[in-house]
């Protein structure tokens, strides 16, 4: 008995999705940019904070669900630097997994629309399984005894992303240590993942630019697993609302690409500081029998901060103000002038 669960562990621990993926899936990753690539943190001076929950397939005995909460902030007198800090938790069946980083981030500007940004995060990666909710065959089994099993393991994320106002493209690896997981008398290893997300910004009203399209791409590689990629697509108004849609496709071991999910998204900034967005994941896949779809929620706290001036454009303001000084100089000369030419009335 105790081997059959050993090897019913391990497997959970191996993969936590049915399609060998140990990472987190999260269908709003344009929001979740943060917790794909630890370069994103400091695209914009101030601060961010994400709540998320995720229930995936909604009435599938023991579905993942997934609670995460993420937040960054750039240095004050450095804003091209920035540090964060996250923590998720998967729970899937018997098994939770949590984990948690904390990052730092520096931006380089390249020129005058374009930056480069890079990331790094480092934390650890926690499993509990809850033995105590098992149903056993064999209720004697000293196995049993045990409440909790717990596993452990040292992680580091990275990234670089290159982005302006209107493009963004970004590189990723997480679990890319390769640490190790003790479990009983076997040894198991996190799985590196790779990621390369992409997308931009399409004006349609040049005059009054309310309306926007935002495209996106998003594709995870994680061998041996099967490939998985996403592509979506925003429309967005005065970029306080959105709807938008998005497809994802994963290829099997088979080499055959197949479809996986359909999703629909929806979202607002309800004040200057706050977004609240949803998205619903239709499985295109056997699942849909058994399953009602996924659902996932977000709300982000966002907190600008002032723009840095750049030493150029210090100068170039310091340059205008002497302009304006000498020139209401010359118009209060002038006016001072005209009043003392001006008849006096005897």
């Amino acid at each position: 008995m105790k081997k059959i669960l050993t090897i019913i562990f391990l497997s959970f621990l191996i993969g936590s999705n049915l399609i060998g993926q140990q990472q987190t899936l999260l269908t709003n990753f344009v929001l979740h940019r943060y917790m794909y690539n630890p370069a994103f943190a400091g695209t914009n001076t101030g601060m961010e904070f994400n709540a998320n929950y995720r229930n995936q397939w909604t009435g599938f005995t023991g579905a993942p669900k997934t609670i995460a909460v993420s937040g960054y902030g750039t240095f004050k007198k450095k804003p091209n630097m920035a540090v964060g800090g996250m923590v998720y938790s998967d729970k899937t069946g018997l098994v939770q997994r949590t984990n948690f980083y904390g990052s730092y981030s520096y931006h380089v500007k390249l020129n005058k629309k374009y930056s480069l940004g890079f990331g790094l995060a480092l934390g650890g990666v926690q499993y509990n399984v809850k033995v105590y909710d098992a149903i056993p065959f064999d209720k004697d089994d000293e196995f049993l005894k045990n409440d909790i099993l717990n596993a452990n393991a040292f992680d580091a994320n990275s990234g670089l992303y290159f982005y302006s106002k209107k493009f963004f493209f970004g590189l990723s690896s997480a679990q890319m240590v390769n640490g190790k997981i003790h479990w009983f008398e076997k040894e198991g290893r996190l799985s590196p993942h790779f990621y390369v997300m992409t997308g931009f910004n399409q004006i349609l009203d040049k005059k009054k630019k309310e309306w926007m399209l935002q495209p996106t791409f998003l594709a995870r590689f994680n061998n041996p697993s099967p490939y998985m990629m996403e592509l979506g697509l925003r429309g967005l108004y005065k970029e306080m609302y959105w709807l938008g849609f998005s497809g994802r496709v994963w290829k099997n071991f088979d080499k055959k690409w197949k479809s996986a999910s359909a999703c629909v998204l929806v979202g607002a900034t309800i004040s200057k500081q706050f977004t609240l967005a949803y998205s619903y994941d239709y499985a295109l896949t056997a699942l849909n029998q058994y399953s009602s779809g996924s659902h996932e929620i977000i709300l982000t706290y966002t907190k600008l901060g002032k723009k840095r001036k750049t030493a150029s454009e210090k100068v170039m303001d310091a340059d205008e103000s002497e302009f304006n000084n000498i020139d209401n100089s010359m118009k209060s000369n002038l006016k001072n002038k005209k009043k003392e030419e001006e008849p006096k009335n005897d």
